[in-house]
């Protein structure tokens, strides 16, 4: 199995679900804008990168995915992310002076 690279961290401070926008390496491949989200009461999820349109004869936004992984990759994608992120925030924590 190729091995998974986190290129970037993103931190997104919206106040909401969205934590970062995160790029990685599989293998040759490079794959931006997974979403890393984490609702109250729940576990941080691992998104991967979607489109978004506003459907004409609704007016509904619609998404769709742009990338599909079996479930194998696609838990070892969503691991390397995770792992990358609490790293990455740990180092943020202790820059920030504790007030």
């Amino acid at each position: 199995m190729d091995e998974v690279k986190v290129l970037e961290i993103r931190f997104v401070g919206d106040g909401r679900s969205l934590r970062a926008f995160v790029d990685i390496q599989f293998g040759e491949l490079i794959i931006r804008e997974f979403r890393i989200t984490h609702k109250p009461g729940q576990k941080m999820a691992v998104s991967p990168p979607i489109t978004t349109w506003k459907d004409p004869a609704t007016g509904q936004i619609k998404y769709k995915g742009i990338v599909t992984f079996p479930p194998e990759k696609k838990q070892a994608i969503d691991l390397a992310i995770l792992h990358a992120y609490r790293e990455e925030e740990e180092k943020r924590n202790v820059r920030e002076p504790q007030i």
